[in-house]
């Protein structure tokens, strides 16, 4: 009988798994971008002509709900500026985005001089404007190259792209992709032949002279985008602008790639491509995708990111997985019991339950928070073996006067489910996980984890990334500006 019960047991659990694995794969599958392929769909060519009259190509990126058509896109501030002799910028008189069966013709005119060579008279670009689409410059950076635009109509077919918590979440040496309209391989000589125009020019000796020609058309059909495959070099800063964080990569960029996206094989976009050399070199240089969000995030555009996923977020997504474990679960422990209160019943060897008067709050743990406000008038407390004794309380900004115990590793930043003290996410300055305070061996620690504007202390000496800087009582460390500003009290200190 008892192996009889048993082989009934162990088949009654078999049987749930294997429903419980058969449910696992009934979950919702998203992923509209899964590769640097489906990242091509996200990216447009732009044409624009300064106040100057100047005229140049670029490439932009699409951002909003990820997989489906967007009218917003990421840039560089050079493809929808002209910069001054002042060093300020004056938006571009016209901005565009080009669409399939576009083409432009760029025309070079020598005149030919006595002594029988060919010198430079000009050039022109004739486009067609007709035939694009123009946009809005919604916002460009004072300090770093990028700029967001917004297209006058949808861009049929270009789609958003999934934007990367931090530039830094790739490793060294791991695969890139530069996706853009570099202006080397989207040129076809169409004329040939110099041809004598109508034109005549002065010459140094002040004589006129026969004007030749000859022209360049470039497509900017959609299609006509290129892809090149590399590696991050390093992660770096160029202290000639203004010391901005940048991917040095590999991936070839030209004349034209200026304000494509740099994506991983899963079509995640790092950064925005903008300082690059001639194809022979191999310093490519993409600023990091953190600027972009920190600005959308003030300006209150959407758009989708790849962040470190809490649990909450597994359960969510899987909620059909979460329930058939829980009810597997459930199942297996109701079998179990039956059979040993049927053995014990059986062997008449039924233990005595623990009287309830054994069991005592005492003698359940509890959870203890990460973070727990304190009063900032509040007298010293009783002891807690979890409490470090040490508190930061607010001097200036969103947390001003306000106190909190350091128990645990104590994140701050914007995302509410990664810190543990959150910021509003308009707030301007704070980067999403933007630093952490914990406290190791009875002494005070403070990490930058790679924010965007920095974490300072004292009088304003801004951290490295990722080094734990000590602390002390009294100590001010803030997060962006001063106006962020908190302190390290002891526990029922001023």
């Amino acid at each position: 009988m008892k192996k009889k019960i048993t082989a009934r047991i162990l088949s009654c659990i078999m049987l749930v798994f294997v429903l419980a694995g058969m449910l696992c794969g009934c979950g919702e599958t998203t992923g509209a971008v899964s590769s640097q392929t489906d990242a091509t769909a996200g990216v447009v060519q732009i044409y624009g002509i300064g106040s100057d009259g100047s005229q140049w190509t670029g490439s932009a990126f699409g951002i909003g709900t990820v997989g489906e058509e967007t009218d917003t896109f990421i840039t560089n501030r050079h493809c929808v500026t002209t910069e001054n002799s002042d060093g300020s910028y004056t938006v571009a008189k016209r901005v565009y985005i080009m669409q399939d069966s576009n083409s432009f013709t760029h025309t070079y005119y020598y005149y030919l001089y006595s002594d029988g060579y060919l010198y430079y008279y000009g050039e022109e670009i004739d486009a067609n404007t007709d035939r694009m689409v123009e946009c809005d410059v919604l916002y460009y950076s004072e300090e770093y190259d990028y700029a967001v635009i917004q297209a006058l109509d949808t861009i049929e077919g270009r789609i958003a792209l999934e934007l990367s918590d931090s530039a830094e979440s790739a490793d060294v040496a791991s695969q890139v992709y530069a996706l853009g309209y570099p202006g080397v391989s989207d040129q076809v000589t169409t004329t040939t032949d110099w041809t004598a125009t109508d034109y005549v020019a002065e010459g140094p000796d002040g004589m006129l002279y026969p004007v030749y020609s000859y022209s360049e058309q470039r497509t900017s059909a959609i299609s006509d985008m290129t892809v090149t495959s590399g590696a991050v070099s390093r992660f770096t800063t160029i202290a000639s602008e203004n010391d901005v964080k940048v991917i040095q990569h590999d991936a070839t960029s030209n004349s034209g790639n200026s304000g494509g996206p740099l994506v991983t094989s899963d079509g995640v976009v790092l950064g925005v491509n903008t300082y690059g050399g001639e194809a022979s070199e191999i310093l490519n240089f993409a600023i990091y995708i953190d600027y972009v969000t920190d600005t959308l995030d003030e300006m209150d555009i959407s758009y989708n990111v790849i962040a470190e996923k809490t649990l909450a977020d597994y359960l969510q997504e899987n909620i059909v997985l979460v329930v058939v474990v829980i009810a597997a679960v459930v199942a297996v422990v109701i079998i179990l019991l039956v059979f040993f209160l049927m053995k014990k019943k059986k062997n008449g060897s039924e233990s005595n339950p623990q009287p309830a008067s054994d069991i005592t709050p005492d003698s359940i743990p509890v959870p203890q928070p990460a973070l727990t406000p304190v009063p900032a008038a509040a007298g010293t407390p009783k002891a807690d073996p979890n409490d470090s004794g040490f508190r930061i309380q607010g001097e200036k900004g969103v947390y001003a006067n306000r106190r909190f115990s350091i128990m645990g590793v104590v994140k701050l930043g914007r995302d509410e489910q990664a810190n543990q003290l959150s910021y509003p996410a308009g707030t301007k300055g704070i980067s999403r996980v933007h630093c952490e305070v914990y406290v190791a061996d009875g002494q005070v620690y403070i990490r930058d984890l790679g924010s965007t504007y920095g974490t300072y202390v004292g009088n304003g000496q801004r951290l490295m990334a990722n080094q734990p800087v000590p602390l002390m009582p009294g100590d001010r460390f803030y997060l962006g500006s001063p106006e962020e500003t908190f302190v390290v009290v002891r526990r029922g200190g001023a």
